[in-house]
């Protein structure tokens, strides 16, 4: 009952976390300045394909999916296909809330400081995703996978990865600018910084397993 229990809240952690991340990526797309690599690839291919960029999201996540069910399968879990099938449908109504606010209106100040606050959106949201431990989004395994086929280390892996994601994004009309260079400099630091506080969060709601185990071992010896 309590494992069952526990992956339900986990579930529900992961779920939540997955829609902070993506309510930071709907305040990248609508300040217009510029944004992380990732993102910049799906705006781009939501340009190139006529598509919002929740749809090019999908479409993305679900090709990435699939090569990752050809090569290492075993790096799928819940959590991966809760991504493929969520994250999507989220970022367009993370798009459409924040397209209630006068965001194009505002000065580039302004603009700058909500690409900062996307970032800790993102970073608490990841924070949460990654402590639930029931899997990550596809665009995040395989830099994995290449480093175990490679044995590249993952930070070179990485830069790679998000220069290449950059420049086809740059190529099918995505947006680079100067909020591209405030996630490259903020996001990494931002998710070091709210990493142990997701950890605390998840604990917080979700019980240890195995100390359950041990007080009811205990109690029925006694």
């Amino acid at each position: 009952m309590t494992k069952t229990l526990n992956l339900i809240k986990r579930l529900i952690l992961f779920f939540a976390g997955m829609s902070i991340i993506q309510f930071g990526v709907a305040l990248f797309l609508k300040t217009n300045i510029g944004s992380d690599p990732f993102t910049l690839f799906t705006q781009g291919l939501a340009f190139l394909l006529n598509k919002t960029p929740g749809n090019a999201n999908m479409i993305i996540l679900f090709v990435l999916f699939c090569i990752i069910l050809l090569v290492e399968r075993t790096r799928i879990k819940i959590g991966t296909i809760i991504c493929v099938i969520g994250v999507g449908p989220i970022i367009d109504l993370g798009v459409k809330t924040v397209s209630l606010f006068p965001i194009a209106s505002l000065n580039i100040g302004f603009k700058m400081l909500l690409v900062v606050f996307g970032c800790f959106l993102i970073a608490i949201g990841f924070s949460i995703l990654k402590a639930s431990n029931i899997g990550v989004a596809p665009n995040d395994i395989v830099p994995f996978i290449i480093k175990d086929k490679t044995n590249f280390q993952y930070r070179w892996i990485r830069m790679a990865l998000d220069i290449t994601f950059l420049i086809i994004g740059f190529a099918l009309g995505g947006v680079f600018g100067i909020g591209t260079i405030i996630s490259a400099l903020l996001t990494g630091p931002c998710i070091q910084f709210c990493l142990p506080y997701g950890e605390k969060l998840v604990k917080f709601f979700v019980k240890d397993q195995a100390k359950d185990e041990k007080k009811e071992n205990i109690s029925l010896g006694a």
